[in-house]
């Protein structure tokens, strides 16, 4: 590679950045003397760290050293011993020489040996004085009370054995005999002396480390070894200060009072265990959302330490200690367990265990009984309160935890856990420490063969089933799930389920009242605005009701007991239904029943259209109201039978007797006497039931404190409150309802309790129409009779050829006559003479009353009322609608056209009835038909016939509902339709052609108003064909004369409809003000004004002539 060339050539060249000769010297000074500064730093650091590294060295030697010297020092220490051994020995022996010079042979070996005992037993009564506290402070370390309680026992023998200066050794030593003539060695003296001053203070200690151990849980902390060292350590430090009393009633008194304070102190130890939990686990009042998941969990840790307590504490390790003297003392399974380890084991228990007396077995389960009986219902109280207030803001995590504590009380795993101590299963240490009798006894636990109870808080007829995995029968066994879980999450879920429904049940009312509150009157009411507000009540109320029962099931438990949990759920579900729906329709039924100043029917067209869509539109009615999940039929299927439970029948009996003037509606207090009439016999309340269910008291029993603030708050059906003035009554239905939760409820059909609430909404519905179409019919119905009752007196006073003149039914030649002619009776011998019946047309009061009628139809039907309620037959069938083939689903517009259609046909009958017949006698005798012109019975015969023919032939659609008054309007019709008959025949004499007139004349008004008629009576094209062919034929035009107009007065328009503007002509407009305003122009210029002003006013006029044409372009 080169070099040259021009890179090196151009790095010579002098620059931008070239420097001088002496700054580059400068530069070289200022680089070395840094490097210098860099190395003297570098030089001072490693000495700094090489004086800490020498430091360091030197205290290692020192270190060394030291431990060096220690070492020797141990080394020498057993010769140090020796020697001092040795010297102890060598003095004795000089101080005893002059003794022993006197002695015999004999006499001086036996010496000698009873020099050496005793010389061994100090050496052993030392050593065994160095040795124990070393042990004691070794277990206490080792947190092995027993171990350290048993030392204590040793050493202070030893020391009792040698001397009785010390108290407490005397006490606490297991030997009475105390020596006399032992003579100790001022060394032993001292020795004994400092060790007692040392240990003095360690049987408190030990008794507190021991009572420590009590107050914990041993399934956590040490198990049953470590409650059983626990324990003897107690007894072995003289536990009550009685144990070392000389017993005056024999051994076995004195054993029994030790076994006594031992079981005592241990069950107020977990006593007060049990009680420190329950204190933590109590709550605040009010839990924000975001601090419900940390508060939940806190609540389950701490339920699971109180259940752990409650088996193992409790139950378990009392069994294996004190019954069976045996206990399991390490974790290993049988697989790993060789014989040493079983013998280690064994002789571990056996020494904690032989310091213990004997326990009587049933005075511990008596004990533990009594114990559980006093703790259970105080755990089970505290813990119905965490989880309401758990469930008032996280509702969804009460389905964990009550998993979670089945799981840990009697799951699989817990029970497979329980057994697998291998000294016993736990189904023995709850028959030998549980006695069911004294546990059931004031507590909601009672597992009995009846399956039928008052549980829940009071509300009879729920199932109750406390045995292990869902057992039924008769079997009576212990289930901490069923004691202290089942029952509370049962009766938890059915006061969520009576507050739920309770604020369901106010909302919807609350909602309803508001609605009527602010609806318009009648005459501005809208029908699409109350079928939406109808629509939106009965939707809501759908989806409040599904809401509930999804947020009720996420409480089941997912585990054995499933199906039991969803039984008891479904049937609280299916009388919780009932319930409200009862409450519902008596509040709806009631609040007809209120009367206000105004009387406008908006009430009932509301409160109709609800009840209407509430029929159809509550889907979630068929799953809530099973009849399987009635409480008979789950009664039966849960092994019990449905004893208590009153049938329909029997409640009707009751009812009946109560109900004096048999309208149907007794009161609140006949309901509570013919329920406790009911039900005598049974196990249920029938008042309190009735008052419960209506919501009649302030306070629920056994829904809680929730369900009272429920009760206080919810608008109930009888709670006092300034829109329900109503009278408080009941009818057969909502007490049917009302009482679900102890009445035998038909499968299917009317009697079903889905039946029961289908027949009472239809009641309902034809209860409001039937009162709204009253009211909304009031007006043209008064308008109506005024017009028929002024007819029927003008034609019962007035001449034949003079109702004809009033009418316009007179021919201009004969009006003439009557001018010319003043003589009555030459009057009444030409009209004689020339007399020929005219026939009119259908009365203008009767058309313009149907036209009322269909007006109103118009006016309070909207586009949804046409449409079928239902998609098909069966989901009507499944909603319990129609129970036959024959039976039609009837829609809103059919409903109302019914109502009204009914109203009318009785209306026109009865003042038809009160007009001719009443007012005048019987239809058979009176004479008022007889006082009538010819012409007037033929008009008279001609409506009624015509109102035969709208409602009884030519109504395709039927009324509201088939009652009496049909059969009846339809027998006054008929009757009086053949009484005009014979009396028109009598007066005139072509009877054919009359009859042959009045079928044209109704035919020509159902041609003309076949727009309002079709409405209300269904489309026929009969009487277009007949009236054609008639005037084909030439009918009707020989003898009798037809009138001109089709209805003689004009008819009163109930509605007046703005005609929509037209836009004219642009060109004819723009011609007229092209003429107007140069005609304008013309008269200024003739009047001589100024040329100036005419020429402004000119240019102002044509510059709006021109905006204007513009505009209209």
């Amino acid at each position: 590679m080169s070099y040259a060339g021009t890179p090196h050539q151009e790095a010579y060249e002098p620059g931008e950045n070239s420097m001088t000769i002496d700054e580059m010297r400068i530069l070289h000074r200022t680089a070395l003397a840094e490097a210098e500064s860099k190395r003297t730093e570098l030089r001072l650091v490693l000495a700094s760290r090489y004086r800490e590294l020498v430091g360091s060295s030197d205290e290692v030697i020192s270190m060394k050293e030291r431990a060096e010297e220690l070492n020797a020092l141990v080394i020498a220490l057993p010769e140090l011993v020796e020697r001092v051994v040795q010297s102890a020995d060598a003095s004795e022996a000089g101080g005893s020489t002059g003794i022993s010079k006197k002695l015999t042979p004999d006499e001086s070996s036996s010496k000698r040996e009873g020099t050496g005992e005793k010389e061994s037993s100090l050496v052993a009564v030392r050593c065994e004085l160095s040795r124990l506290p070393r042990e004691i402070h070794r277990c206490l370390d080792d947190k092995n009370v027993h171990g350290a309680a048993a030392a204590l026992i040793s050493l202070f023998e030893v020391i009792a054995s040698r001397s009785k200066s010390y108290p407490l050794a005397n006490l606490l030593s297991q030997s009475k005999q105390f020596p006399n003539d032992i003579t100790n060695s001022p060394l032993l003296e001292t020795q004994m002396r400092m060790i007692y001053l040392h240990v003095q203070i360690l049987p408190t200690r030990v008794q507190k480390l021991a009572r420590r151990v009590l107050l914990q849980s041993a399934a956590k902390h040490g198990g049953a070894r470590g409650t059983a060292a626990a324990l003897s350590a107690l007894d072995l430090l003289d536990v009550g200060g009685q144990k070392n009393a000389v017993p005056t009633s024999g051994p076995s008194a004195y054993a029994a009072s030790r076994s006594m304070k031992l079981i005592d102190l241990y069950f107020e130890s977990k006593a007060q265990l049990l009680n420190k939990l329950l204190n933590r686990l109590t709550l605040p009042t009010s839990v924000s959302v975001a601090d419900a998941t940390s508060v939940t969990n806190a609540a389950e840790f701490i339920l699971s330490k109180i259940v752990l307590i409650l088996q193992y504490d409790v139950i378990l390790h009392p069994y294996q200690i004190f019954v069976q003297r045996n206990f399991p003392v390490t974790d290993a399974s049988e697989n790993d367990t060789t014989e040493e380890i079983e013998a280690m084991n064994k002789k571990i228990v056996n020494e904690i265990m032989s310091t213990m007396p004997c326990f009587d077995s049933d005075l511990l389960k008596s004990k533990a009984s009594r114990f559980l009986a006093a703790h259970l219902p105080l755990i089970r109280t505290k813990v119905k309160s965490v989880l309401m207030i758990i469930a008032g803001t996280t509702a969804s995590k009460l389905g964990q935890i009550r998993q979670s504590l089945y799981d840990k009380t009697d799951g699989a795993e817990c029970m497979n856990a329980l057994d697998s101590s291998g000294i016993c299963t736990w189904d023995e240490a709850v028959s030998g420490m549980v006695d069911i009798r004294v546990v059931s006894h004031g507590t909601s636990f009672a597992p009995a063969a009846d399956s039928v109870k008052e549980t829940m808080g009071g509300d009879q007829g729920l199932v109750a089933s406390n045995g292990h995995n869902g057992q039924q029968g008769s079997s009576r066994r212990f289930s901490l799930w069923g004691a202290l879980f089942s029952n509370t999450f049962s009766s938890l879920v059915h006061s969520l389920l009576t507050t739920s429904f309770h604020s369901v049940h106010a909302r919807v009312v609350s909602t309803l009242r508001t609605s009527l509150a602010r609806a318009p009157p009648f005459e501005h009411m809208l029908p699409h605005e109350a079928h939406r507000n109808a629509l939106r009540i009965a939707t809501d109320l759908d989806a409040s009701l599904r809401k509930v029962s999804d947020d009720a099931h996420e409480l089941l438990v997912h585990a054995e007991e499933r199906e039991e949990s969803e039984r008891r759920l479904r049937q609280s579900l299916y009388v919780q239904t009932c319930e409200i729906m009862g409450r519902l329709l008596n509040e709806l039924r009631r609040m007809l029943l209120v009367k206000q100043k105004e009387e406008n029917a908006v009430k009932e067209l509301i409160v109709g259209r609800l009840c209407h869509l509430l029929k159809f539109r509550l889907a979630s009615l068929p799953n809530l109201l099973d009849p399987k999940s009635s409480p008979a039929v789950l009664a039966g299927l849960g092994g019990g039978k449905s004893t208590g439970m009153i049938s329909l029948m029997e409640l009707s009996s009751s009812f009946d007797l109560a109900d004096d003037d048999d309208d149907g509606l007794i009161s609140i207090e006949e309901a509570m006497e013919a329920m406790e009439s009911a039900f005598s016999g049974t196990h249920f309340h029938g008042a309190e039931m009735v008052r419960d269910t209506l919501l009649l008291s302030t306070s629920q029993s056994g829904a809680g404190d929730t369900a009272s603030d429920v009760s206080n708050r919810t608008n109930g059906s009888f709670a006092p409150s300034k829109h329900n003035s109503a009278p408080q009554n009941v009818t057969l239905s909502e007490l049917a309802l009302l009482s679900a939760k102890g009445l035998r409820h038909d499968a299917s059909g009317p009697k079903s309790a889905l039946g029961t609430v289908q027949s009472s909404l239809d009641e309902i519905v034809t209860r409001c129409f039937t009162g709204w179409a009253r009211a909304a019919l009031s007006p043209p119905l008064k308008s109506f009779r005024t017009k028929l009752r002024e007819t029927v007196e003008v034609s019962s006073t007035v001449s034949d050829i003079e109702w004809r003149r009033i009418n316009g039914l007179i021919e201009k030649e004969d009006d003439d006559l009557l001018k010319a002619i003043n003589d009555s009776t030459t009057i009444n011998v030409g009209l004689t003479q020339m007399k020929k019946i005219v026939l009119g047309h259908v009365s203008p009061h009767f058309l313009s009353y149907l036209l009322a009628v269909a007006t109103v139809l118009n006016r309070s039907i909207c586009p949804a009322d046409s449409l079928p309620p239902v998609p098909s037959l069966d989901y009507a069938k499944a909603l319990g609608i129609c129970f036959s083939k024959e039976e039609k689903i009837v829609n809103m517009m059919v409903t109302i056209r019914g109502s009204l259609l009914g109203e009318a046909l009785l209306s026109v009958s009865q003042s038809l009835k009160e007009e001719i017949c009443d007012n005048y006698g019987d239809a058979d005798e009176c004479e008022i038909l007889q006082k009538c012109s010819p012409s007037s019975l033929i008009q008279l015969l001609m409506d009624v016939r015509f109102v035969n023919r709208c409602f009884f032939e030519r109504n395709q659609n039927g009324f509201l509902s088939k009652s009496d008054f049909v059969d009846d309007s339809r027998g006054i019709m008929t009757h009086l339709s053949q009484r005009l008959s014979d009396s028109v025949k009598a007066a005139a004499e072509d009877r054919l052609s009359i009859d042959r007139a009045i079928s044209e004349r109704h035919s020509q008004v159902f041609v003309s108003c076949a727009l309002f008629l079709s409405s209300l009576f269904g489309e026929d094209g009969h009487d277009e064909n007949s009236l054609i062919d008639t005037f084909s034929n030439g009918v009707g035009g020989t003898s009798l004369l037809l009138s001109s107009s089709l209805v003689t007065n004009p008819l009163s328009s109930s509605r007046r409809f703005t005609l929509l503007p037209i836009q004219a002509e642009k060109s004819l407009t723009e011609l007229q003000l092209r003429g107007r305003y140069g005609k304008k122009i013309r008269e200024e210029k003739e009047s001589n004004k100024d040329v100036s002003s005419g020429n402004a006013l000119g240019s102002g006029f044509g510059f709006l002539s021109s905006m204007l044409s513009t505009k209209t372009r």
